[in-house]
């Protein structure tokens, strides 16, 4: 009882200090763009991707905002203490699916950490806490074996604010190779990646009904060269190479989930070079973050063991002097 009421301490204190940095870095230095964002939102006048990955969280935002009768930017302050509280403690049952207690609190703490990186300017929108704390919750179900109804039900309620969770099913897949038969892994893969991608379809598919011309599109728009290769050294570098090379040291004491997952940053680097992304936000790298901190967890764990002693040699024995 007293360990547990400890971690809870500890986890709540980083929740406070994680949401107090977003909401002095994020929420309050850009509350009149969150705000006008927001009322573009209502009016499903937003632009392309805002309009879909905001429809849901603008609306239950805007519900509590008549109903409490409180200014916007008090609502969006709740939204990220909420937000981030959530992300901490389903961010900690994932590491615990893998390590013990002690290195899941140290994988909090490089969580704080990250935000350091991860917070520095107009980097989150209100749904994007809420997505990797369900995402967590999803990848601890993957590790644990939950059935597929469940993860798929988790993964159809991340969907009302999320879509990199679409990566998990893919990890999944890959976890499952040697263990099942291929064509059960493939059924299974389907139901799970359709049941990610549901509802950011059906949220698109609503919203653009009456429209009769495509939505503009802000991705890349106003920038010469998406890629920007100076900013991307200068901001994913140190975001991802401490990460990678704990990876590669660690690589064969590192479960087989952990490492299925590191597909996700090839994924994601192609995927936004073919699209013609920014690459250099770390926002929208975001899913990785669980990814960084259950590989350091594992090394920690894995280092913390020690070295295997050889049976054949025994140290002296000290006799009196």
């Amino acid at each position: 009882m007293g360990r547990s009421v400890f971690v809870l301490a500890w986890l709540l204190a980083v929740a406070a200090w994680m949401a107090r940095h977003h909401v002095e870095t994020v929420d309050v230095p850009f509350a009149e763009v969150k705000a006008g964002l927001h009322e573009q939102v209502l009016a499903n006048e937003a632009p392309d991707p805002y309009q879909y990955k905001l429809w849901a969280i603008t609306q239950a935002l805007e519900g509590v905002r008549r109903a409490t009768d409180a200014p916007l930017l008090v609502v969006l302050g709740w939204n990220t203490v909420l937000s981030t509280l959530a992300l901490v403690l389903c961010h900690h049952l994932w590491l615990r699916s893998l390590v013990g207690r002690r290195e899941a609190l140290v994988g909090a703490l490089v969580l704080a950490a990250l935000a350091n990186t991860a917070f520095r300017g107009y980097q989150h929108h209100p749904y994007d806490l809420w997505g990797l704390a369900l995402a967590c919750l999803l990848l601890r179900g993957v590790e644990r074996s939950w059935p597929l109804p469940a993860l798929a039900g988790v993964g159809l309620a991340t969907g009302l604010v999320w879509e990199k969770h679409a990566l998990v099913p893919v990890a999944d897949g890959l976890l499952g190779l040697g263990r099942r038969p291929f064509l059960a892994v493939l059924l299974r893969g389907a139901v799970f990646l359709a049941a990610t991608v549901a509802v950011p379809v059906a949220i698109r598919l609503w919203v653009d009904r009456d429209l009769s011309a495509p939505r503009p599109s802000v991705d890349g728009a106003g920038v010469e060269n998406p890629a920007r290769f100076d900013l991307v050294l200068q901001n994913q570098v140190p975001f991802v190479l401490p990460f990678l090379l704990t990876l590669l040291v660690t690589w064969r004491r590192q479960p087989r989930l952990v490492r299925a997952l590191w597909v996700a940053l090839p994924l994601l680097v192609l995927g936004y070079a073919a699209k013609r992304f920014i690459l250099y936000e770390v926002r929208s790298f975001l899913f990785l973050i669980p990814v960084f901190t259950a590989t350091v967890a594992v090394a920690l764990r894995v280092s913390a063991r020690g070295p295997a002693r050889d049976p054949g040699i025994v140290a002296p024995r000290c006799g009196p002097p």
